[in-house]
């Protein structure tokens, strides 16, 4: 039996944070949460026993919940579609080093090919993973049945509609890896792709899309919760003939139980619109994300140029295309997420809820997104300046 007590920090989970409470984490769960008084009479009573737990001191710590990664390409210069062990362990260590402890790796859209490969790479890897302290409950698929017209950093040659044989082949070989998939609902007017998701139970996410109120509607319907990095390649109001068209950002506001995924890097996002989206749609309902390429938690990166099938380049510490047009994704950390979102005023409390209850609670994730009795002990710990401190977790 392995027994740990966790003490002299402030927990923060549940949107609150608390003082004066320790951790008791037996094995790999939380036994109990105590008081003061409390962790007295089972420190002597333990004393008496003959027992022994480790004590972890820390010293006016924060300690949250393990924060999870709902949408994140790589970093540390490597991308999950690079299809190797090597590039998966170099992304996931580079964001375990941040705070991150559960991603879901996404692949962008790519050809059928290089998808199964970069599948199988990551299978061969979660399959192996014992031991090792980053979480891996599943992918993330972003396309390839996305519209041109919102395709953002996608690369337009790949992109086309959901086709049955293939997308039917992909979860039959893979069906317990991918956890979700973001698609454009308008080219699934019926809801069967939504429909083949939702009973294979992969989440099904509005992304990269023109799509309008009825067709975000029938996708939701057929359940389809989640909107892709909102106001990145989502759609407005539009008018057609003078009459005004719903698009995925009015629609996601509309939907009480939609959940959102916010770019939380501080530059796809300023800080009053961030402000907004939270003030609509409540932190239950927003999940904060890197939707980091491979650029992300380098020292230096103004300048450094990525040249695949869609090229881009860092500048002004986020991912632009060459023609800075658009950006092409971030170079963020949790760290960064923590630092960049206090600073633009939002309470800590929040912004842990958004990188842990929340996605936990989207994803189906009981067991961890919480500090409470009986949940997993999967934690960050960061310190005053929001620095991930490793050596506290290990």
């Amino acid at each position: 039996m392995d027994l740990k007590i966790y003490k002299n920090g402030t927990i923060v989970s549940g949107g609150t944070q608390i003082c004066g409470k320790a951790l008791l984490v037996k094995d790999d769960r939380i036994e109990e949460i105590l008081d003061g008084d409390a962790l007295s009479r089972w420190e002597a009573s333990a004393s008496e026993s003959g027992i022994h737990a480790e004590t972890v001191d820390l010293d006016g710590k924060y300690i949250a919940p393990g924060f999870i990664e709902l949408h994140c390409h790589g970093g540390g210069v490597h991308e999950f579609i690079d299809g190797t062990a090597e590039a998966i362990e170099g992304a996931c260590r580079m964001h375990f080093d941040h705070g991150t402890r559960i991603i879901y790796p996404t692949i962008s859209a790519t050809d059928y090919d290089t998808l199964w490969k970069s599948l199988e790479a990551l299978e061969s890897y979660a399959a192996k993973s014992e031991g090792r302290e980053m979480i891996i409950p599943g992918a993330h698929l972003e396309g390839p049945y996305f519209v041109p017209e919102a395709c953002g950093a996608q690369d337009t040659s790949v992109l086309h509609a959901p086709l049955r044989e293939e997308y039917e082949r992909l979860a039959d070989r893979f069906g317990k890896l991918i956890a979700r998939w973001s698609y454009a609902p308008e080219l699934d007017p019926d809801g069967t792709f939504a429909d083949f998701l939702k009973a294979r139970g992969i989440k099904g996410s509005v992304g990269h899309s023109a799509a309008e109120y009825e067709d975000v509607l029938t996708a939701f319907d057929h359940g389809t919760e989640c909107v892709t990095h909102l106001y990145s390649c989502t759609s407005t109001i539009t008018r057609h003939g003078g009459y005004r068209h719903l698009g995925i950002i009015e629609t996601a506001y509309l939907l009480d139980d939609m959940y959102v995924e916010a770019i939380a890097d501080g530059s796809h996002l300023p800080g009053p619109l961030m402000k907004m989206i939270i003030k609509i749609k409540g932190t239950d309902r927003v999940c904060m994300v890197t939707d980091a390429v491979r650029f992300a938690g380098l020292d230096s990166t103004d300048g450094l140029e990525s040249n695949g099938s869609v090229p881009y380049i860092i500048e002004d510490g986020v991912a632009k295309l060459c023609d800075r047009s658009a950006f092409a994704g971030s170079i963020a950390t949790s760290e960064m997420i923590l630092k960049n979102m206090t600073a633009a005023g939002i309470p800590l409390e929040d912004v842990v809820k958004m990188r842990t209850q929340t996605p936990a609670e989207y994803m189906g994730l009981t067991e961890y997104g919480t500090i409470e009795k009986g949940k997993k002990a999967v934690f960050t710990i960061f310190d005053k300046d929001y620095k991930n401190c490793q050596e506290v977790n290990l």
